[in-house]
């Protein structure tokens, strides 16, 4: 994509255009400072957002308020003081919010400034709270492991209370025939 400056009048309305259709079904969306990441850090990030599912793009603020307000995030620009960056994604916001807390401890010139989960406004420290939940496949996966316990624990009692009658039946049959 062209840098932003560059971008005519027409390309900056498709631009708001595609955010604001894109931000319409969002789980979240988190606002950073990037002031003082180097190219390749930024690119770092953006890589690892975009391998959980998720977007992380650099927007003008204005751009970024025209579109929000379209897309229905009336808190949104309050987090759009100085140079912005966002990662937003449609399913898993909580992944998103572990990356950015990840990468902002990595580097430390990247700073969450807040965001939107779910239609609610959370400053950096509710966003750094949302950090240290379980993910949605983290959650899925103890479940998991709590339905696969669950047979097998019964399983196991199952076989201890044959075994237990098989002994009662055992000694019943020693107490007949003695």
């Amino acid at each position: 994509m062209k840098g932003e400056r560059n971008l005519k009048k027409q390309e900056k309305i498709d631009l708001v255009q595609s955010l604001k259709k894109d931000w319409e079904r969002l789980a979240g969306i988190v606002a950073v400072d990037f002031t003082g990441l180097k190219v390749d850090e930024i690119t770092e990030v953006r890589q690892r957002i975009k391998q959980s599912g998720g977007n992380f793009q650099v927007i003008k603020n204005t751009l970024i308020k025209i579109a929000a307000q379209e897309a229905g995030l009336k808190d949104l620009p309050e987090f759009l003081e100085g140079p912005t960056a966002l990662g937003w994604h449609h399913n898993e916001i909580v992944s998103l919010v572990k990356i950015l807390a990840e990468m902002s401890k990595k580097y430390e010139h990247l700073k969450i400034k807040g965001g939107i989960v779910e239609g609610s406004k959370l400053d950096a420290a509710g966003i750094a709270e949302l950090s240290r939940l379980p993910s949605r496949q983290e959650l899925l996966a103890q479940f998991a492991g709590g339905l696969a316990s669950g047979p097998r624990q019964m399983l196991m009692l199952m076989k201890a209370l044959s075994q237990k009658m098989a002994g009662l039946l055992d000694a019943l049959k020693n107490k007949k025939s003695a």
